[in-house]
Parts: structure tokens; sequence; C-alpha cells
């Protein structure tokens, strides 16, 4: 797509060279340049961890803190069920429209909305945020990664730099402060969040029990839960100062995208209707892809990632933490999760270098059927806190396989057809995401592990098969040489 920049001082920049008999005022304009790019990076990597550290610290806590009605686990289903029209239909008008900045500021919008409405976690509230929430997702990682691409690509042509190591250099940087929102965001909830200390008699009570419900672990179900007696539940009021806390961080990200990064891209009315006639062609181009032989043999593992981030984020927080603790030890037990998924993220995205890609992906199998089967032998307790630190640890390493090698796999396995085979990626993923939040409440954890073994299972047979076929393929394409 042709663009155009609104950044007058960038664009002055890059007809610059760099030579030894430069100016003064040519050396002082390329400090400049440098200044304003470090300065557009450091400003979205750090409204993006202050979003995602209110954001996700709040989702993991919807299947612990807003179960009437099951409104917080069906306001995460909608926002993934509206995540696929979202991918499909709006990243490309929008940002044509109204630019790179004002995209992202628009589409956070909505995330802050999602946090308020969990003051009142009524349904009428909850549902249109999540849904804004879904819509708004896809024009906002879209823009992320057009400007860090295209400041990652401007700065390396004034520098006389490898655009792509340039480019994967901003990507780590901004992921080296993204991964941690997950740290940050739960430490606030452990912090805030606080059990009631009165008994029913007003007395004061110093229990660590959380419930008169004893089956903790694969045997709980939600159902029952609910009917249980509660001794030492969370009080609204605490849960009202980490929502306001939330908004505070919510609103501080927007404020940073507002005042320090730079516009980028606003198309004439000719490319915004190019635009939209290209996400209608990319919706014919997704549902043709998925009669892709490859395409098929991935569907299961796209929806075992989804699955996975679920059934960890709704079920494995309820009915393994809240359950046998409360819903404060959610935020301090994903601790671990988020910090192994971050070092997970970045070791292996170096080791499939060493290693070969299968490896990775038997490795992140091997570690998931080991905590399924564990979860279904071993029963939650007050004083084994730690195997629940361990649990979600491993999770979060073995979740970093799935999102790092999955995404890479798509991209080499579907070079030619990049746009129609991640659309097709989103679609299933989201599918996972939107079956488990539909189902966690109405069915034991035992009979959610059992589909989650059924799905890695045949994600792994799909891998292998599509890794047979792409092997295939190199040996033919290597025949040729030698039949001619």
């Amino acid at each position: 797509m042709s663009s155009t920049i609104s950044d007058s001082e960038l664009k002055s920049h890059i007809e610059n060279t760099v030579g030894e008999n430069d100016t003064p005022s040519e050396s002082t304009s390329k400090t400049k340049f440098t200044f304003q790019t470090y300065k557009n990076l450091l400003a979205i990597c750090t409204a993006f961890l202050l979003q995602f550290t209110a954001f996700s610290g709040i989702s993991n806590l919807q299947s612990s803190l807003n179960t009437e009605a099951n409104v917080g686990v069906n306001s995460l289903s909608i926002i993934y069920a509206c995540l696929i029209i979202s991918a499909i239909f709006l990243p490309h008008p929008l940002i044509s429209i109204f630019g790179l900045k004002w995209t992202i500021v628009m589409s956070q919008i909505p995330y802050l909305l999602y946090v308020a409405a969990n003051y009142y976690p009524k349904a009428y509230l909850m549902y249109p945020a999540a849904g804004l929430v879904g819509l708004a997702a896809a024009p906002l990682w879209t823009s992320k990664c057009s400007y860090l691409t295209d400041i990652g690509t401007i700065y390396a042509e004034n520098k006389f730099l490898n655009k792509n190591v340039i480019v994967n250099r901003f990507f780590g940087i901004f992921f080296t402060f993204f991964q941690t929102g997950q740290v940050w965001g739960n430490l606030i909830s452990y912090v805030v969040l606080k059990p009631k200390e009165t008994g029913t008699n007003g007395t004061r009570i110093n229990t660590t029990v959380r419930i008169k419900y004893d089956r903790c672990g694969a045997d709980f179900t939600e159902q029952e839960y609910k009917g249980a007696e509660v001794i030492n539940q969370i009080d609204r009021k605490t849960i009202n100062v980490l929502c306001i806390l939330y908004i505070l961080i919510s609103l501080c990200s927007i404020l940073i995208i507002i005042c320090f990064l730079n516009q980028r891209r606003k198309a004439s009315k000719d490319q915004i209707s190019v635009m939209l006639r290209h996400s209608v062609t990319l919706l014919v181009s997704t549902a043709k892809h998925m009669c892709n032989i490859e395409q098929i043999y991935l569907i299961p593992l796209t929806i075992w990632s989804g699955l996975e981030q679920s059934f960890i984020g709704a079920q494995f927080t309820q009915g393994f933490i809240t359950c046998t603790f409360n819903a404060k030890y959610v935020g301090l037990i994903f601790i671990a999760y988020g910090i192994c998924d971050s070092i997970g993220s970045a070791c292996f995205g170096q080791l499939v270098k060493f290693m070969g890609r299968w490896p990775c992906f038997m490795i992140g199998a091997v570690i998931n059927y080991s905590l399924i089967i564990t979860m279904f032998i071993w029963k939650p307790t007050e004083n084994r806190m730690f195997v629940l630190f361990i649990l979600a640890g491993l999770w979060g390493l073995a979740d970093a396989v799935w999102q790092t090698q999955i995404n890479s796999f798509y991209g080499i396995l579907f070079v030619d057809k990049n746009e129609a085979a991640f659309s097709n990626y989103r679609l299933w993923e989201s599918t996972g995401f939107v079956l488990f939040y539909i189902i966690a409440p109405y069915i034991r954890i035992r009979v959610a592990l059992i589909i989650l073994l059924i799905f890695l299972t045949l994600g792994m047979m799909g891998y292998v098969a599509t890794e047979n076929l792409l092997r295939k393929k190199k040996l033919k394409v290597a025949d040729i040489p030698r039949a001619n």
C-alpha cells in the first residue's frame, strides 16, 4: 500500500546520507532523527505494556470474580468471536482513514471501556464492551506491527543498516516490554485483593479456607461451586479499588500514544476504497484457503492453541487456585506463568535455529501431556501451593512454544498466501477460545482435560503430517534439476 508520512521531520531525514563531511546542522538533524525514532518506539512499548497490564490482569480474574450468570467468562468468549470478524474487515480501512497513530488510539478505547465495565459487572455493560474489544483487537495489533515495521525500515535505510535486523530488533524490544505486562498485572491484583476478615457474627476471623467445597482440581465444576458456602470471599469494595487502578493505567496508556507518538500513513479516498475491496477479497481468499491440505492438517493444532490459553486463564484459575485459596492468589501464581512464558518465547525463538522446528514442538507437547496427566491425578491442597506455581510456570513455558512456533510455521508454510493463512490462524485459534469459554461453566475440569488431550493429539498428528508433506515437496524440488 502506498503511503504518505505526516511526520515531516522523519521524511526529511530519509533523504540525508551518512558521510564523513557532514555539517554540524546535518549531524544535529541525524541525532534528532534517531531520538524521534526511539521516542516513537518507546511510546508504543510503554503504552502496550500499560494497556495489557490492566487488560491481562482483569481478564485472568473473570472466571473467579464475575461468576454471576457467567458474565466474566461469557464476555471473554464474545471478545474472541468478534475478533474473527475484526481480523478480516476492519484493519486496512481504519488504518487508511485514520492513520496508524489514531487507529491505535481508537482501538485502545474499547479496552478501557471493558476494564471500566468490571466496576459494575452486569451483562448489559460487560457484553457490549467485550464486543468492542474484539472488534478493536485486530486493528490495534495490525497498526502496531505496521508502525514498528515502518520506523524500523526508515531507520535502517537512513543508517545504511540491514532492514530485517533492525525490524527484528524493534520487535524484540517491543515484546521484551509487552511480555512483562502479565507479571505486573497479576502482581497488582495480588497486592490489592484481600479476602473478607469478618465472620457472619461480626467477629474477626483469621482463616485461609476459601469455601466449604472439597472437589477442587479435576473434579471441580462451577455449578456445584456456586452452591457451596463461601467463607472467605473477596470484598466488592476491594475489587472496585483494583478496577480503578486498572482504569487509570489504561488511561495513561492512551495518553502516552496521543502525546508522544507521531502520526504515520493516511490514505486518499481512492486508497480507502481499494482497502475496502481488499477486505472483501481477503474474506474470499480466507474461505478458499481452508481447502488447502496443509491448512486442514493444521486446524486441530490451531484450535488447540486457543483451547490451552482459555483453559489456563479460566478453568485452571477457578478450579485449582480460587477454589483452593481465593481469587487473590490468581495474580501471585500467574506471575510464574508470565515469567516462564516470556523467557520461553525468547529461548525457543533462538533454540529453533539449532534444534530445528520439530524438537521444539515435541518439547511443548511433552510438557502439556505431563501437566494434563498431573492435573488428572493431583488434588490441590492449601499446603501444596508450590505445585500450583510449577504447573502455571510449565504451562507458560509450553505456551511459549505454541505461540512462537505455530505463528512462524504458518509464515514459512504459506509464504505466498500470508494474509489468508493468518486469517485462518486467527479464525481457528479464536474458535478454540470461544469453545472453551462457552462450555467451561457447565463441565467438570476432568472433561475439559480430556478435550485438551484429544485436540493436542490430533494437533500433533496434523503437524507431523504437514511436516511430511513439506519434506516431500522439498525432495521433489531437489529432484527437478537432476531430471533435467
